[in-house]
């Protein structure tokens, strides 16, 4: 086949195109940042990157949940640690009312602050939480403790949905730790018979073992509530090594590598140095050179 001068030419352009198109890619890419700008780019490489934004935006969310559900238990901890005090305070001034030395105006004055104590545990039955009450589980603008008693609570408990499948729950919640029933009494019952007892100026010894267990099974329910925690930190931790993986995944698919890019300009910086050079050579040549 005959080469002709217009050929060279054309092939001479049309690679002058492709090199300066490569340039202006890379331009782009060092610029914005980005491996490319149109799906029409890099359609296969988009579509990992429109996944790992998916993962992002779903670890984004369980990672919110995590932190409700974290928030939530260290509220309810410390409260369970104020009715733990509550109670210990009950059990030390039945206590000193078993004393045979105190008489029965003793014992009455005795049942003035264990009546207060009572108000006391129903304000921490109450506490306010986020937009509803703390005790009250899913059923968040019911007060627990109402009119001076316990109120039926909704059995519906607390849930974080803290991955693919994984979730934690708040099993604790009002009834689980006032509605404990020690001889047919709840945790308000129990120390409303105390005060009773007290103010008959009767002693109250032989009420000890209900409020010691009343007090076991709300450190009970404070254990519930640390593991429930545990997990959700452990949650936590998952969820921001899964959070960086899909980071470090997703700068591979989109994110120019810069050194990379500036090496490749570089280099097609000189090839087009010497194409323009050698293609100068070319195109200057004449039907004269051909004859000589």
């Amino acid at each position: 086949m005959r080469v002709t001068q217009q050929m060279i030419s054309q092939q001479f352009i049309q690679n002058l195109h492709r090199g300066n198109k490569s340039m202006e890619t890379l331009h782009g890419q060092i610029s914005s940042g980005k491996k490319f700008e149109r799906i029409s780019d890099q359609p296969g490489e988009v579509l990992k990157g429109l996944s790992y934004r998916s993962s992002l935006s779903q670890i984004e969310q369980y990672q919110k949940n995590v932190e409700d559900g974290i928030s939530w238990s260290s509220a309810m901890d410390g409260e369970l640690g104020n009715v733990t005090n509550v109670l210990h305070r009950v059990r030390e001034l039945t206590l000193q009312a078993s004393n045979d030395s105190n008489n029965p105006s003793d014992r009455k004055n005795i049942a003035v602050e264990v009546r207060s104590l009572i108000d006391q545990v129903g304000n921490i039955a109450n506490t306010a939480y986020g937009s509803g009450y703390l005790f009250s589980g899913t059923d968040l603008n019911t007060q627990p403790y109402q009119n001076g008693a316990l109120q039926p609570s909704n059995p519906i408990v607390k849930e974080w949905n803290v991955g693919q499948g994984l979730s934690v729950e708040g099993n604790v919640h009002a009834t689980s730790v006032f509605g404990f029933s020690v001889d047919g009494k709840n945790l308000f019952e129990t120390i409303e018979v105390v005060a009773q007892t007290l103010e008959n100026g009767e002693n109250p010894g032989s009420l000890l073992n209900s409020i010691d267990q009343q007090l076991d099974h709300v450190i009970t329910q404070r254990t519930v509530v640390g593991i429930n925690q545990n997990m959700l930190e452990l949650a936590s931790n998952k969820l921001e090594q899964s959070e960086l993986l899909n980071k470090k995944m997703l700068s591979m698919v989109e994110d120019t590598d810069v050194t990379k890019a500036f090496t490749e300009l570089s280099s097609q910086e000189t090839l087009l140095q010497a194409s323009l050079s050698a293609g100068g050579k070319i195109l200057q040549q004449s039907l004269v050179d051909f004859l000589r």
